[in-house]
């Protein structure tokens, strides 16, 4: 079994070619939670990528699953 994660990559294909179950698709290359030196707006964006990663885990997934970010 394991512990359950969520791969947070702007790099998808990466994530699958290592066999991660649970891959999130990050915001860019540089900060794939997000840039920590934007502004407030930003904070929005890190707090849903964290909700969806948190949905991922209570989720049962084929291997290999992508998600992408919602707004």
């Amino acid at each position: 079994m394991g512990i359950a994660t969520v791969y947070v990559t702007a790099l998808p294909t990466i994530a699958q070619m290592v066999g991660a179950n649970r891959i999130l698709r990050g915001v860019a290359i540089t900060n794939p939670t997000g840039d920590p030196d934007a502004g407030p707006r930003e904070g929005a964006v890190r707090r849903a990528l964290v909700e969806r990663a948190l949905d991922m885990l209570a989720s049962e997934v084929e291997p290999l699953t992508v998600w992408e970010q919602t707004a």
